[in-house]
């Protein structure tokens, strides 16, 4: 994992005749990217975790006349995704979520492959040509996909 620690602190303030608050974030990593790279990702993870609940409010004020919506469950979104789906699902999966070996994950890196559906977008033969890539990283891959 490209992160290796992480704190917050809160601080409180007097601005004027207000109070504010600032936030304090410290960000190790494991030098495959910044810290500043790492917040980055991790918010747009954080926002793309929270964008099925987005869609479940627009169906709510859709349909008005329904009590309650479906329980959102993703077994039941896996189970049964159309293949477009399965594409925009693997387009916001980013590599550093998964628990790929640093020399792996700084190879795919370097080629610029951020994402699993840019990653499965590339034959064997492909991945083979990347600087430094080996056959064991193609099982490295596969062992993290499940294949």
């Amino acid at each position: 994992m490209p992160v290796r620690n992480a704190n917050h602190s809160i601080h409180s303030y007097v601005n004027g005749n207000e109070n504010q608050e600032i936030l304090f974030l410290e960000i190790w990593t494991n030098g495959s990217l910044t810290p500043k790279e790492a917040l980055h990702e991790a918010s747009r993870n954080l926002i793309d975790l929270f964008i099925p609940f987005f869609h479940a409010e627009e169906h709510l004020e859709n349909n008005q006349h329904k009590g309650t919506l479906p329980l959102f469950n993703f077994h039941g979104r896996l189970a049964k995704p159309r293949k477009t789906k399965k594409e925009i699902a693997l387009k916001y999966i980013y590599i550093d979520q998964s628990e790929l070996p640093p020399r792996v994950y700084n190879c795919l890196k370097r080629s610029n492959i951020n994402t699993f559906l840019e990653l499965l977008n590339n034959s064997q033969e492909e991945l083979m040509k990347i600087q430094d890539f080996r056959i064991e990283d193609v099982k490295h891959i596969l062992d993290v996909l499940e294949i």
